[in-house]
Formats: C-alpha cells, sequence, structure tokens
C-alpha cells in the first residue's frame, strides 16, 4: 500500500508543472484550409476540326497553419511572436499553371510548389501597448495589406486577380504582391478610426550576395487605413530600390500607389481598388500600368451569399516607345490595347460557421494587342492577341 502511495504521489509531482505550464500558455493554433477544382476553356477557335483547348487542375492557394502567442509585460506592453506556415496539400500552386500547344489544341495542367518551409508566412517577433505595435520578421507590405482589404475577389488561385492588379501580367514586370523577409515594422495607434503602417527592409543579404556598391535591394512601403462604421478606406504606397540588382542591374526602382475603399450596407459590402505602379527592367526604361478593381458581396439570407467582380488590368505603357502590340504565343504586350478585364461571379453556402463552399466562373478577355492574361492568375501560356479564357471553379474551405 505504502509502495502504491509513493508512486501516486511521485506522478502527481512530475504532472503538476505539466498542467500549470498549460495553464499559463498563451499559444494557440489556427489555420486556413482551402481546396479548388477547375475546368478552364480558351477560346481559340481557330484550327478547323480541333475542339477548344481545354484543362483543369486541383490547388489549395491560401492554405495555412499558424502558432501564435502573447505574454502580458509590465506597463500594459505585451510581447508576441507568430510562425504562420504554408500548407499546399495539392500539388498545384496557388496559380494553376497550364501549357497550351495551339496546334494541336491540347493542354496539360502544370504544378507549382508552395513555398514551403517554417514560418513561410506572416511570422515574427514584436513588442506591442499605447506606443503602438513594433516587430521584426516576415510580413505583408502595407501596399499588399491595403489591396487584401478591398479587394474582395482572390488574390491567387482560380479565382486570383492579382496578376491584373500588383503583379507580373502582360508586358508589365513589376511585381507588388510582397510578403517581405527581414522587415521592420510598424503599426500606430488608432486616432480617430486612422492608423499608419510602415515597412522597411534589411539591404544586408542582397549586398552581401551581389558584392557590389550602392546595391541594397530595400524595399520601403508605407500606408494609411481609416475605419469607422461601415466605411474603411486605405492609401498605401511602395518603393522597390535596386530591385533588379542580382540580375546586375543596380540602381533601378519600382513604385506603386494604391486607392482603396469598403463599405457595407445591410447585407451588402463593395469594395473598389485603384493602382498606379511602375517598373523599370532595365535602366533607362519604365512601364507602367494602371489597374482597378469592383467587387461585392450580398447575402442572400441563411447560409446563401453572392459575390461578383470587375478587374481591369491598363495598358501597360513604356517610357523608350516600344511598339504596341505583342508577338502570338508570348506575354510580352506593350503599347494601346494591351491590357485585359476580368468578370467574376459566384455562389457561396455556409455549411457551418468555419466551412463554406461554392461555384465560382470566371471568364478573362485580353486586349486585341494582349496575351497576358488568363483566369488562373494570368497561368496560361500560348495565346493569341485578343484571346480569352473562362472557368468553372468549386471550392470549399475550412478555418479553425
Amino acid at each position: 500500500m505504502k509502495q502504491k502511495l509513493i508512486a501516486v504521489a511521485v506522478a502527481g509531482a512530475f504532472a503538476a508543472p505539466a498542467v500549470a505550464f498549460a495553464q499559463a500558455s498563451t499559444v494557440n493554433i489556427y489555420g486556413y484550409v482551402n481546396a479548388e477544382y477547375g475546368f478552364a476553356q480558351r477560346a481559340d477557335t481557330a484550327t478547323a476540326g480541333v475542339s477548344k483547348p481545354s484543362w483543369d487542375g486541383l490547388n489549395s492557394p491560401g492554405s495555412y497553419i499558424g502558432f501564435k502567442g502573447e505574454e502580458k509585460l509590465s506597463g500594459g506592453n505585451s510581447a508576441w511572436f507568430q510562425c504562420e506556415n504554408d500548407i499546399g496539400f495539392l500539388k498545384g500552386d496557388s496559380a494553376v499553371t497550364s501549357q497550351v500547344n495551339t496546334t494541336a489544341g491540347a493542354s496539360t495542367a502544370g504544378h507549382v510548389s508552395t513555398q514551403g518551409g517554417w514560418c513561410s508566412r506572416n511570422s515574427a517577433l514584436g513588442l506591442k501597448g499605447g506606443f503602438g505595435n513594433f516587430y521584426v520578421g516576415h510580413w505583408d507590405s502595407p501596399v499588399k495589406r491595403a489591396v487584401a482589404a478591398h479587394r474582395v475577389t482572390g488574390e491567387t488561385g482560380w479565382q486570383g486577380v492579382q496578376g491584373m492588379l500588383i503583379s507580373n501580367g502582360g508586358g508589365f514586370t513589376g511585381t507588388f504582391s510582397a510578403r517581405n523577409s527581414n522587415s521592420i515594422n510598424y503599426e500606430s495607434p488608432s486616432f480617430a478610426g486612422f492608423t499608419v503602417l510602415a515597412q522597411t527592409t534589411s539591404t544586408k543579404e542582397q549586398s552581401n550576395t551581389v558584392g557590389a556598391p550602392n546595391v541594397g535591394g530595400r524595399s520601403n512601403s508605407f500606408g494609411l487605413n481609416y475605419g469607422a462604421g461601415p466605411l474603411s478606406a486605405s492609401v498605401a504606397y511602395t518603393a522597390v530600390e535596386h530591385n533588379r540588382a542580382a540580375s546586375g542591374l543596380p540602381e533601378a526602382k519600382d513604385t506603386a500607389l494604391v486607392l482603396g475603399g469598403s463599405y457595407r450596407f445591410g447585407d451588402a459590402r463593395i469594395g473598389l481598388l485603384w493602382i498606379d505602379a511602375d517598373a523599370q527592367p532595365i535602366i533607362g526604361q519604365t512601364v507602367t500600368r494602371k489597374s482597378w478593381n469592383i467587387a461585392g458581396t450580398y447575402a442572400l439570407g441563411g447560409p446563401h451569399s453572392l459575390k461578383a467582380g470587375y478587374t481591369v488590368a491598363g495598358d501597360t505603357n513604356s517610357s523608350n516607345g516600344f511598339k504596341a502590340g505583342a508577338v502570338a504565343g508570348t506575354t510580352t504586350g506593350v503599347g494601346a490595347n494591351s491590357g485585359a478585364k476580368e468578370y467574376q461571379i459566384g455562389y457561396f453556402n455556409a455549411l457551418s460557421k468555419r466551412t463554406n463552399a461554392g461555384v465560382v466562373y470566371a471568364y478573362a478577355k485580353n486586349d486585341s494587342n494582349s496575351t497576358g492574361y488568363s483566369v488562373g492568375n494570368n497561368a496560361t501560356t500560348g495565346l493569341k492577341m485578343g484571346e480569352s479564357t473562362s472557368v468553372v471553379v468549386l471550392t470549399v474551405n475550412h478555418t479553425f
């Protein structure tokens, strides 16, 4: 009997600290799992006796798992951390690639892995309090966050429109959908609904890699957000200096200005974005593109809702007089009529508080001198100038 009592006491001594640790721990596990299946088709009917090229693919855009925690400090301050990780559980990436054979009318779906590894998404260590929130790590730029706040439609995957808004598309060769590594970030407290965001990046890594003077690769991004009642609005700006340095092109600079707003009234929400972007693919040449997006959601009652969007990629213009137009089978449309438009409409059903399913139809149409845009986030090759693509998407996602 004494031996049993001693064994129980020893077990209790070891178990008590574990219980106490569990009670004191602030670490939370969260995540989002998304699956899409899309069946896409090109409009090409030029080859007699050949059906329209089509392809399909599965992907898991935006899926992640994260760990975060916070510890209270003196003076009302807190220390916090977050480690968020991609979980591309389907082989297709968030941009579903398709290689289309224009002669035979056949197509095959290619797959690119999502960015893997620990803390590959928004991840940081920070301090916050009455002074605001200061943190360092791997984090979305204020420009990327402003676009996400008002886009309403998707960023990547079959429903993604970032190629028409803030990433490479058509003849435009600058990307601003940036989650920057080695970043230093600050978010101010809210003043009458206004908050300020700022981000800059370290230059050490690129300088060591290139080994050249005046080559830094620094990205600076700033944002001003407003949110009160049903209205929210954002203005954001980014400047990416020496961004081509790793390719031997110092002194280049890419910039983007974002204006966005959203308004919620009753069962509906509408968002509007306008983006003016410049990029320097070579010294002495600047390509520019102005794009915009309007989209909204409407709750039909119960678990049912609708979503619709319209996105316009403006013409890509060049400062050194590049010829307008593009060669068929490339993505180099520059000049007049080198943009594109995309229409989206979808129905969604909230199966529970955490699980949603839906079906979406999207249609992307290149302008007469453009081949570089398609559904599936600008991933289709072999298009002819002015050609269109369309897709029907089945989607289901779960938040935890």
